[in-house]
């Protein structure tokens, strides 16, 4: 017998196909296997998302998974999707080069939910959603417009081939022998110009990735070193005086080290999910300024549930990649 959970999944999917995305402007590329299907052999496509799409104005294929929730838990949230999950589908849509979008209904029933939303996977950072950040994607039911969904107009092989043709049939003019001095030619002069400037961004492009790469390995191994309560180690990470250390301002290192320690004897078990697609780093005078979305876990606390919080982390590195300010605020 087909659990209920997964009756309201597939009443939410029909949902989506039928009246979000009709077959008058989308066709349907394939479509992952329900609960019936799978009990009698499971599909390995199951762990694709639901749908895969393709929008006829614009022949850009996209993939949608469904997901339909009653309501909000005690905090106020909804939980969306698992970590694994969002993780498999970041890798599909990086993979393939297809965009992903999270539909989700809430309230109502499954086959005709109170609220609509749809997410890019690229804005879903967080696995449980408030009602303010799901506002922010609302959208109505009924057919959506493909503008919505900004997809890229996707030039068919057949045209391509076509204008290729064309060009290939138009009389080539000979060549004409320069008669001015080469510098003198505003267009080499404009090439040579573009050419140097491509080349500088480039080469700015080349360092901020370094930077970009170093700072998430130390990012990664500051929080790996207070996971596993080297608290000595955190030297190599924090300056020696901080200007902001979350609520407080001009500390030292010697009383980061000691609240550390007394945290930790408070929470021994700790995790940390940083949504790196969120990582941005900005160059300052004397260093550079480094904010991140991050799932952050208290395992076990609340009567044997994990306790989790949605951040957004704000912190400064001097130029030895040590931190001289960091705070947090809740999202």
């Amino acid at each position: 017998m087909q659990p209920e959970s997964f009756k309201k999944g597939d009443l939410f999917e029909k949902f989506v196909e039928d009246e979000l995305f009709k077959g008058s402007d989308y066709v349907l590329v394939s479509r992952t296997n329900n609960y019936d299907q799978n009990i009698t052999r499971y599909a390995e496509d199951t762990l694709r998302p639901d749908f895969k799409f393709r929008c006829k104005k614009t022949a850009q294929e996209f993939y949608v998974e469904a997901k339909y929730r009653s309501g909000f838990n005690a905090d106020n949230k909804i939980e969306v999707i698992s970590y694994t999950q969002i993780e498999r589908f970041k890798t599909l849509q990086r993979e393939e080069n297809i965009p992903v979008f999270i539909a989700i209904g809430y309230g109502g029933t499954p086959d005709n939910p109170n609220r609509l939303s749809l997410i890019p996977l690229n804005k879903l950072s967080y696995l449980e959603l408030y009602p303010t950040f799901l506002k922010r994607y609302n959208i109505t039911k009924g057919l959506i417009d493909s503008a919505t969904l900004k997809l890229p107009l996707k030039q068919s092989e057949n045209k391509l081939d076509d204008l290729l043709k064309r060009r290939g049939e138009e009389p080539q003019t000979p060549a004409k022998k320069p008669s001015i001095p080469f510098f003198k030619n505003k267009k080499i002069v404009v090439a040579t110009g573009i050419g140097l400037v491509l080349m500088a961004i480039l080469l700015f492009n080349a360092f901020n990735t370094s930077i970009e790469d170093s700072l998430k390995q130390k990012t990664a191994e500051y929080y790996t070193t207070i996971h596993s309560g080297n608290i000595d180690a955190l030297e190599d990470f924090i300056s020696p005086s901080v200007d902001k250390w979350y609520t407080r301002s001009d500390v030292t290192f010697s009383e980061i080290k000691e609240d550390t320690k007394r945290y930790i004897k408070r929470h021994p078990l700790t995790s940390t999910d940083i949504q790196w697609d969120t990582f941005k780093v900005t160059p300052l005078a004397e260093g550079y300024a480094v904010t991140y979305n991050m799932i952050y876990k208290l395992l076990k606390e609340n009567k044997g549930r994990d306790i989790i919080y949605h951040l957004k982390i704000h912190a400064v590195w001097d130029k030895d990649l040590k931190i001289t300010s960091m705070y947090e605020e809740r999202i």
